[in-house]
């Protein structure tokens, strides 16, 4: 219980930064969005390096497409600083690339989970639809997030002993 407000009262804080400083919210997004970037990309690669007797053609793709966004994203970990337009290609590129991990997912074999790509799969176009309001105005979307934050922290705070 207690955890949970203390998550809560964090969330909240997180969302005012997000709101009081958008420009630093920005770079933090883009940081963070870096780093799921990566991770995503080393699970790729490494389950493309390792599946590769079950569909040699589809483990190179996942290799290759891992390879790409661990790049990508140290790109953007370590990259330019995160102009505030950097922060709507980003939400493009990443649900751009949560469609094509997914499409690989569901052409690959039985072993693959489908239901997880399937997910993915609305995921990336959910992205997609956010990224054009990022893309319209950057500094828009670190505002939202930041409502979502202190939002989801009153609710977290208001329910702690639900969870």
């Amino acid at each position: 219980m207690e955890s949970s407000k203390i998550l809560a009262i964090i969330s909240i804080i997180i969302g005012l930064i997000f709101i009081i400083f958008p420009i630093f919210s920005a770079n933090l997004i883009s940081i963070l969005i870096g780093a799921a970037v990566f991770i995503f990309g080393l699970g790729l690669a490494y389950t493309g390096i390792i599946s590769k007797d079950i569909s040699p053609a589809v483990s190179t793709v996942s290799a290759i497409f891992g390879i790409v966004m661990i790049i990508l994203g140290l790109a953007f970990i370590f990259g330019t600083n995160a102009i505030s337009f950097l922060v709507g290609l980003q939400f493009y590129i990443v649900g751009f690339m949560l469609i094509i991990a997914s499409i690989i997912g569901l052409l690959g074999g039985a072993e693959i989970n489908k239901a997880g790509s399937i997910i993915g799969l609305v995921l990336g176009i959910v992205i997609l639809f956010i990224a054009v309001f990022a893309a319209n105005n950057p500094i828009l979307i670190t505002i939202i997030l930041g409502i979502a934050l202190i939002a989801y922290g009153v609710v977290g705070y208001l329910h702690a002993d639900e969870y």
